[in-house]
């Protein structure tokens, strides 16, 4: 084989070096069993990349805040690709999603005492029933909140609480998500899901601090609600 030929070769053989490179990189954390590690002040995380609700958290590294989707109830990945199962539509795999934000606890007041500390001003006198052990209240009309119901967790909610949309669209159906707050650890950490999931918020409550606890470390903070 002449030296032409040889230097033919061997700059086939890089060509094909750099294309499986650039393949690797491509894939990038699609690639089976890898983990994105990420930061948030002394606390740090590794999650599945398809946990990643936006580009930032699948990225990783030091951040202020990161953003997860999750599947109710046992808050597992949702998948790269979502393929309903018999007997189970895509609205009702959409119900079953938790949105999840993680971010450094503000130096504002704790999440636990909002209902007793900045909503209880804006309550109506009255109190109702509501899922699964729950006390709904309305707001008052004119109120920062008054599109939205209150419930919480008996009896001042310090354990759960949930800010939902008081009002359906025409069909009946609720297009708005209710919205949980809790902090552990230094981090405060929103949970936005549909309302049909409020029945099961022992349940909702107890899994987003588990899959915290999955990923970040942490030790797990679970209710006292059997």
């Amino acid at each position: 084989m002449n030296r032409g030929m040889r230097l033919f070769f061997a700059l086939l053989g890089l060509l094909a070096l750099l294309t499986a490179g650039a393949y690797g990189v491509l894939r990038g954390r699609d690639a089976p069993g890898d983990k994105v590690e990420a930061d948030i002040g002394e606390a740090h995380f590794s999650f599945d990349p398809a946990y990643a609700r936006d580009e930032s958290t699948a990225v990783g590294g030091f951040t202020d805040r990161l953003a997860f989707v999750a599947v109710f109830p046992d808050f597992s990945s949702p998948g790269r690709v979502e393929k309903p199962s018999p007997g189970k539509s895509r609205a009702t795999l959409a119900k079953s999603k938790v949105l999840i934000t993680v971010a450094l606890k503000d130096d504002g007041m704790d999440p636990a005492d909002r209902p007793t500390k900045l909503y209880a001003r804006f309550l109506r006198g009255e109190a109702f029933a509501g899922p699964n052990g729950l006390v709904m209240r309305h707001f008052e009309n004119g109120s920062p909140y008054d599109i939205e119901e209150l419930y919480i967790a008996p009896p001042d909610g310090k354990e759960f609480f949930a800010r939902c949309p008081r009002n359906k669209s025409e069909s009946g159906v609720v297009s708005e998500s209710c919205l949980s707050i809790f902090r552990v650890d230094g981090l405060d950490v929103e949970l936005r899901y549909a309302p049909d999931l409020l029945e099961h918020w022992g349940a909702l409550n107890e899994g987003a601090r588990g899959f915290l606890a999955r990923i970040g470390g942490q030790k797990t903070m679970t209710s006292t609600r059997p």
